[in-house]
């Protein structure tokens, strides 16, 4: 079959022209909004904040309004797409139902838009978004030109979304409200699966389990399953479940049953390198990376395997690997404060901006940031993302957060969450403070200026600053920096 077609270029959905996204700059909804627009659609939309996704849309000529108002709804709009952030009294909502105008979610769009490719989708609590590039990279590479859409910015690029002309669709399934049940994929991966977003399973995970479950059950026979055998949730999907699936699966990990086995991790600095072993052909290769950490081993393992289900050349997605550069905010050097003669530091300070806001995505940040520069202090400036995250992991919050050498703790970033007593940032920091390891700031300024001006003077030199979450917190990253 060949891999060049044009029907995803020319189909269009029937009496739809014009499209208005509720949360356009979202993680995932920029990304379709760019694709729906290249493909000929009329794309508008509204979002409460700037960022370089609604920049990028306003420069195409998408129009977006940074307030959420009736007036924006007019009758000559067709399809809403709305993020799973928007609650139901959003007024742009509100009015669309009144005008008795089409409302779907953001998942049920990328279902529609991976109907006619050949689809492979990247599932997990942790190391999608990451995972998701490195495979996109490596089929660009290849000449494969594929279609694709992720949750965060390629640092190589700055794409986050591109319409290729073949039949290959790459993408993000957010399992966080269960949207990823809508996608129908060839491939999928399961990067991990852990305690996360369990408000959408009952506060279970064995039904966040069975959801996965679920999910595989849509491979075809031809298709395949990808999954790490190293977590434990997956390893009991694939022992209790997987193992008479109808499709190809291929696990991956450092364990000894691995299909494709990693072994021999070594970590230089920034860059890392490790060796996987493909049982099956019983063929042994060597993988450079620019990026560092176990988990971006994983990941790019997870993007060899399924590169090779799809027959592209070993050489290809080795090099392609050793050229990636990461993602904006995932592990990412903003730059180095020098010392200065009105501020004297010992040495430089190293500032870095990660998005990971669960307990383990911190945890693997403070243990590759040890890694590099093990002779210098590591403090971290940590913005709490939603009440409930805080509240249903509290007690692995105050263990990680506590293993850094200086802590300064911002209020939580609400993603429109109601407040919840014992899950806010004062409670958090009481208990860290409890533990006795360290002793935790907490910063109650709310306005970027003077939080980077608090930091900032707090320094001493020869430190490395992490400014860790999923809110805003970059913004203030940014302040420091210049």
């Amino acid at each position: 079959m060949s891999n060049i077609i044009n029907t995803q270029k020319t189909f269009k959905i029937n009496n739809i022209n014009h499209i208005y996204f509720i949360g356009i700059g979202g993680s995932g909804m920029g990304g379709i909004a760019k694709i729906l627009f290249k493909q000929g659609y009329q794309i508008s939309g509204s979002d409460l904040t700037s960022n370089l996704i609604t920049k990028d849309l306003i420069s195409l000529g998408i129009t977006i309004y940074f307030k959420q108002e009736i007036k924006n709804i007019t009758n000559n709009i067709d399809l809403i797409i709305r993020s799973s952030a928007i609650k139901n009294n959003n007024p742009e909502l509100i009015i669309a139902k009144k005008l008795n105008i089409m409302v779907i979610s953001r998942g049920q769009m990328l279902a529609e838009l991976m109907r006619f490719y050949y689809g492979i989708s990247i599932t997990g609590t942790h190391g999608k978004t990451t995972t998701t590039a490195m495979i996109y990279e490596i089929y660009k590479l290849s000449g494969l030109d594929p279609t694709f859409i992720n949750g965060g910015i390629l640092k190589n690029t700055k794409e986050y979304a591109y319409l290729g002309s073949s039949k290959y669709f790459i993408t993000e399934a957010d399992e966080s409200d269960r949207s990823f049940l809508y996608l129908k994929p060839i491939i999928n991966i399961i990067t991990n699966i852990e305690n996360e977003h369990l408000d959408f399973y009952n506060n279970n995970i064995e039904i966040l389990k069975k959801n996965f479950l679920k999910f595989c059950k849509k491979i075809p026979f031809y298709g395949s399953i990808i999954i790490c055998i190293d977590n434990v949730h997956n390893f009991d999907l694939i022992k209790n479940y997987l193992f008479n699936c109808k499709c190809n699966l291929i696990t991956y990990g450092f364990h000894k049953n691995a299909d494709i086995q990693l072994y021999n991790y070594k970590q230089n600095g920034y860059k890392s390198q490790f060796y996987i072993l493909e049982k099956k052909n019983n063929l042994s290769l060597k993988i450079n990376l620019n990026i560092p950490g176990y988990h971006n081993a994983l990941n790019a393992t997870a993007a060899y395997t399924v590169s090779k289900f799809n027959n592209i050349n070993e050489k290809i997605i080795l090099k392609s690997l050793e050229n990636f550069n990461g993602i904006i905010r995932r592990f990412d050097i903003l730059g180095i404060i020098f010392p200065k003669k009105q501020i004297k530091y010992k040495q430089n300070i190293i500032v870095i901006n990660d998005y990971g806001h669960h307990p383990t995505e911190i945890n693997l940040t403070i243990e590759t940031a040890r890694k590099i520069w093990p002779n210098r202090n590591l403090i971290m400036i940590f913005q709490p993302h939603r009440y409930s995250r805080t509240k249903n992991l509290l007690n692995y919050f105050v263990q990680i957060l506590s293993k850094v050498d200086k802590l300064f703790l911002l209020q939580v970033y609400s993603a429109g969450e109601n407040f919840i007593k014992n899950a806010d940032s004062r409670y958090l920091f009481k208990k860290i403070k409890k533990l006795g390891i360290i002793l935790p700031k907490l910063i109650y300024f709310t306005d970027y200026y003077s939080i980077s001006n608090y930091i900032l003077s707090k320094l001493k030199g020869n430190e490395i600053v992490i400014f860790q979450g999923a809110g805003d917190i970059n913004k203030i990253s940014s302040l420091l920096i210049k």
